[in-house]
């Protein structure tokens, strides 16, 4: 049995003494077993650290990829408007055509 007990266990008359070295001993084992979860709190602890700090760096990853697909996207909505004007440039010039051989014939 660990901790405070209730009652001595040795069956000798409580007096000051007795009392006093059975608390000692009693904090002791209380202390040990502090030191023990305090351990097992450190190394959960530590676990969780690494896990966060994995955690940010996928999101810096991930805000990373985010900006370079942004930039593709831009880059290719640019490409495809600039392909839309040549495309209407087109169909104007055609239709120009079109229009300048109805009133020659």
């Amino acid at each position: 049995v660990r901790g405070f007990p209730k009652r001595c266990r040795s069956g000798e008359a409580v007096d000051w003494y007795h009392t006093f070295k059975w608390t000692d001993i009693s904090m002791l084992e209380e202390i040990e077993d502090l030191i023990e979860k305090v351990e097992n709190i450190e190394g959960t602890s530590a676990t969780l650290q690494k896990g966060f700090n994995a955690c940010e760096n996928e999101l810096e990853n991930l805000a990373l990829e985010t900006r370079v697909c942004e930039t593709v996207v831009e880059k290719e909505i640019g490409d495809c408007k600039m392909q839309l004007r040549s495309l209407k440039n087109i169909v104007v010039v055609a239709m120009f055509i079109v229009v300048f051989l109805k009133f020659i014939f």
